[in-house]
């Protein structure tokens, strides 16, 4: 099973998920991330075995 992470950018500093998602609750979280206001650059992160 593959995991992602989030990452993006909130008033100029760049953020990264603390927590590992699947593929699917990764892009509803990346959904939500985006509608956020000060959010830009939302990319969905493929997390290596152990990250």
């Amino acid at each position: 099973m593959q995991c992602f992470r989030l990452a993006w950018t909130m008033n100029g500093e760049r953020q990264t998920s603390a927590v590992s998602f699947s593929e699917g609750a990764a892009r509803a979280y990346k959904a939500s991330y985006e509608a956020r206001e000060g959010v830009t650059d939302v990319e969905i992160v493929l997390v290596q075995p152990g990250e």
